[in-house]
């Protein structure tokens, strides 16, 4: 497996000083922009995300449509054993500031990482799909393994609202999976907003930089 990186760093970047370290899904470093000169930042480039950021198999949501594959075990592995590292060797990260996070299911795989490792101090999702065929089960039933973690989730209260398969239960089970993430971590903030999937990004990723800002 292979997962490309593109890379910012600070402007006046001074490999004496250790940097946080901010990981995003799908490379959507553009939102951002308030924190490139506190951190360093590396958007994430999956081979191929349906697979990559879920974490078991499952149908697609419609017809004609590609398989969930599945293999965001693997994907974490290959983060954070070899890709992870390997930033590690070229540039001054403080190891206890390394950010994860994503949108969609980049946010899904994000809040799955929970469950796998403890490696990232924090971990944030934009409108995770927690809709994912049986994630909020998986939630409910497993311990959460990066208990020091600091959690950020937002969602849509009007995600899914055009669909008619199993997209449209998408703030309900947003809602149980903030609700069981607050029940076993001490510090989560949860947001929800009037908005569908795809909506209110500019003040979605403001207030998420203003929570990342508290993390550096």
């Amino acid at each position: 497996m292979m997962i490309q990186t593109k890379l910012s760093l600070p402007q006046h970047y001074d490999p004496n000083y250790a940097y946080p370290l901010i990981l995003c899904n799908d490379g959507n470093l553009q939102h951002l922009y308030t924190c490139k000169e506190k951190a360093i930042l590396v958007g994430l480039l999956p081979e191929n995300r349906l697979k990559d950021y879920t974490p078991w198999q499952a149908e697609a949501t419609r017809a004609g449509a590609e398989n969930f594959g599945g293999q965001a075990d693997e994907y974490h592995n290959e983060l954070f054993n070899n890709v992870l590292p390997e930033l590690q060797s070229r540039y001054s990260i403080d190891t206890n500031k390394i950010i994860y996070g994503g949108y969609s299911l980049g946010g899904l795989a994000a809040v799955y990482s929970l469950y796998r490792t403890n490696i990232p101090s924090a971990v944030f999702s934009i409108c995770g799909s927690f809709w994912y065929p049986e994630f909020v089960n998986f939630c409910k039933e497993n311990p959460v393994i990066n208990q020091n973690a600091s959690v950020y989730l937002c969602n849509g209260k009007t995600e899914g609202i055009h669909h008619d398969n199993i997209l449209d239960t998408a703030p309900q089970c947003a809602e149980e999976v903030h609700t069981l993430i607050h029940e076993k971590l001490n510090d989560i903030t949860s947001v929800f907003d009037d908005f569908g999937h795809h909506e209110n990004l500019t003040n979605r990723y403001k207030a998420l930089s203003d929570w990342l800002e508290k993390q550096l």
